[in-house]
């Protein structure tokens, strides 16, 4: 995986986590603060701290080399 998306899960209350070149699915989870734990496990990158956002706020996080 190179790049990951977390994004609003269909419009809802649920965040996305996508691989950026595929569009394929990862994982949905109910908190942007699990998607963003998914995406630290995944990548080993910590993520932007948790904020409140808007509503079709895409974020987009870059594995290191090295990581499969």
């Amino acid at each position: 995986m190179s790049l990951l998306t977390i994004s609003r899960y269909k419009g809802g209350r649920h965040w996305a986590v996508r691989e950026a070149d595929t569009g394929t699915i990862v994982v949905v989870a109910v908190y942007r603060k699990g998607a963003a734990e998914v995406v630290r496990r995944l990548t080993g990158q910590v993520p932007e701290p948790t904020k409140r956002c808007k509503r079709r706020e895409t974020f987009v996080y870059e594995a290191k080399g090295g990581t499969s």
